[in-house]
């Protein structure tokens, strides 16, 4: 697996902060990864809309609601490479206010967030 870590280098994002928004119901945090990998593991704390269904506009009102419960949302794949590209993508359909989390799996694993089993 390529690590783009050093690509973020320079952001202060605070994980724990963005762990406490999910525990508190305040985020959701969005897995594009595709099926196969999400069903080898994922975070417990995740729902499961593929980078293949967001580039068919699939999942778009899924994001819409959950935004409409006023809740933050941040994405995340395996690395943070096809991140970026979703967020593209939901920027054509309207979703502007989508975070990255832009650091790869095994340091969200060090960050604090749980695989399921």
């Amino acid at each position: 697996m390529i690590n783009y870590d050093f690509l973020f280098e320079d952001k202060q994002d605070d994980y724990q902060e963005v762990l406490r928004e999910l525990r508190a119901g305040k985020a959701q945090l969005i897995d594009i990864r595709e099926l196969s990998e999400w069903e080898q593991y994922h975070f417990k704390c995740a729902i499961h809309i593929p980078l293949s269904d967001l580039e068919q506009g699939k999942g778009i009102e899924n994001l819409r609601q959950i935004k409409q419960d006023n809740k933050k949302i941040y994405i995340h794949c395996r690395s943070g490479n096809r991140a970026r590209k979703a967020q593209q993508i939901l920027a054509q359909y309207g979703c502007k206010e989508i975070h990255i989390i832009p650091i790869t799996m095994m340091r969200m694993i060090e960050e604090g967030f749980k695989l399921t089993a």
